[in-house]
């Protein structure tokens, strides 16, 4: 039984290596989900949609086991089939083979999923091998109004529009390479002030500037340059450029302070590390308007007291 943690992980592993190759963004529940490991969002053209799949995740050769001439058949219980039907997100169940490192995967809705009488069970279709090829099928899945696939957007980013609401710093870094003719970039975007809020890496994005990446990808967002990170790439530079040694009294001394040496640039962003290959960049993020209005649109929404119609009559 102590193994069986581990065969799990390497399903995920294998669905966040799948997908993050072809640019969409797989976000493990770190917090369970019931009945949902993981979540994917689909990217067209480098641009982050806000139309999301839930990933039922299953890692073993036992559900490999039963199966027909055309399918593997997949069991499950009555409470996660209603989940999955009443969920807001059309839900697939994956299952991955360890030895074959294969996956195969079948939408999980009431045509799919058929009573036994004791339980439920869905086919997973042999022909439902997860390829390349797939994509086209999983995009087909999710073809909400561009409305919804925004508002998925920030339902998605919630995480970190909340902690810019109760000032926490966020950050976005991103690293570019300089000697390439098409655009790159590696992003991450984190939480400064807090330790235990896991970074968030996305997979590489090409050929778009970094300006409209972010503003597709973010919308909620403001940016501005982190001076304290730019200050600290410079203090090692100046400590290379000014350093003289050490005096009588073993005390490093440079030939000119940091503070009169420092000059911030006119330029509102600019890197702070650079290794010849890549450039690093840190922004720090804030609330724009859309932002502003999701947080007060949430706290709405969440109010737990139920909605009174004001009554009124009209006389003759």
């Amino acid at each position: 039984m102590a193994e069986q943690p581990k065969i799990d992980r390497l399903g995920v592993s294998a669905l966040d290596g799948f997908f993050s190759r072809h640019g969409w963004l797989f976000r493990e529940q770190t917090v369970h989900d019931f009945g949902i490991d993981a979540q994917v969002e689909i990217v067209r053209d480098g641009k982050a949609t806000g139309s999301l799949i839930g990933l039922q995740i299953k890692s073993g050769k036992s559900f490999f086991a039963e199966e027909t001439e055309d399918a593997f058949v997949y069991r499950t219980d009555e409470t996660h089939m209603e989940y999955w039907s009443k969920h807001s997100l059309p839900v697939i169940v994956v299952i991955y083979h360890p030895k074959s490192q294969v996956c195969y995967w079948q939408r999980a809705t009431s045509e799919t999923v058929a009573s036994t009488g004791k339980g439920w069970k869905i086919e997973i279709p042999k022909a439902n091998l997860l390829t390349d090829q797939s994509l086209g099928a999983l995009d087909a899945l999710v073809q909400p109004a561009p409305y919804i696939q925004r508002l998925n957007k920030l339902r998605l980013d919630k995480k970190w529009i909340t902690l810019i609401a109760e000032g926490e710093t966020v950050y976005i870094e991103y690293e570019d390479w300089i000697n390439k003719s098409l655009p790159r970039f590696g992003i991450t975007l984190g939480c400064a002030s807090r330790d235990d809020i896991d970074e968030e890496v996305w997979p590489l994005r090409y050929g778009t500037a970094i300006e409209a990446l972010l503003a597709s990808t973010l919308p909620w967002a403001d940016f501005e340059m982190d001076w304290d990170a730019y200050a600290e790439f410079m203090e090692s530079i100046w400590a290379d450029e000014c350093y003289r040694g050490h005096d009588e009294d073993g005390e490093v001394y440079f030939s000119e302070p940091f503070e009169s040496w420092y000059r911030r640039p006119d330029e509102e962003i600019t890197h702070v590390s650079d290794n010849g290959e890549t450039q690093g960049y840190r922004l720090l993020l804030s609330l724009n308007e859309i932002g502003t209005a999701f947080v007060a649109l949430e706290e709405y929404l969440a109010e737990g007291d139920s909605v009174t119609q004001p009554g009124f009559s009209i006389d003759d």
